[in-house]
């Protein structure tokens, strides 16, 4: 009876051992994962965009959007397009008509990639890129391109480009729902084919101010 109980004495000590070498060893085969090894997590949202920016010389505002899938509250990827909305003139072109301006038109847009650092915070920040393509074309004044939409000596010159725009933001969680973004981008043109505009003319800083909506 003794050696009985002296017996189930050691199994009871040994089994729980075991059991706790057979988790650790469960444990240790797991692998590590860019996305962790729980449930994949889903959102997304659209924002209205206002970019401050220097086009051939002079500050322009561009009006826009984006928006995107979010993933894990750290990723997103979509797409955004802005144009221009203020009246850039470019000096001492030679047109057919009174005014010897033409009037630069400009807009672009492209993938949106975004990483999200710390989403949950009330104050973040990411880090984002825009790759893309856009095009620019001088044309009549907005008063007459108005009233000359199907009017062939409107647009005087076009010309398609490539955009690259790495950028950065600080967000400012609002609510569930709503976040604003403040940021900076820099804009990297190649493609421009103007008489009197260059790469250099539409590459270059930003200022960026988003209203994001969405579920994050």
């Amino acid at each position: 009876m003794k050696k009985f109980a002296l017996l189930l004495l050691a199994l009871l000590l040994i089994f729980p051992m075991s059991t706790m070498a057979l988790e650790v060893k469960q444990d240790t085969d797991e692998s590590e994962t860019l996305f962790g090894n729980g449930e994949i997590t889903h959102g997304g949202y659209g924002a209205v965009e206002l970019k401050l920016t220097q086009l051939q010389g002079e500050m322009g505002l561009l009006i826009g959007g984006r928006g995107g899938w979010i993933i894990n509250n750290s990723f997103s990827i979509g797409g955004g397009g802005y144009g221009l909305v203020t009246s850039q003139k470019i000096n001492n072109y030679p047109t057919y008509y009174d005014d010897s301006s033409a009037y630069l038109r400009v807009g672009w847009g492209g993938l949106f990639v975004e990483y999200i650092n710390s989403s949950n915070k009330l104050i973040h920040f990411t880090v984002n890129t825009l790759i893309g393509a856009g095009g620019a074309s001088y044309t009549r004044s907005y008063h007459d391109g108005m009233n000359n939409w199907n009017n062939d000596g409107w647009m005087y010159e076009s010309t398609p480009f490539f955009v690259v725009e790495p950028g950065a933001t600080i967000d400012l969680n609002v609510a569930k729902f709503f976040r604003i973004s403040l940021g900076a981008s820099y804009r990297f043109v190649s493609g421009v084919e103007l008489s009197k505009s260059t790469n250099k003319d539409f590459s270059g800083p930003s200022a960026n101010l988003a209203f994001k909506f969405g579920k994050f």
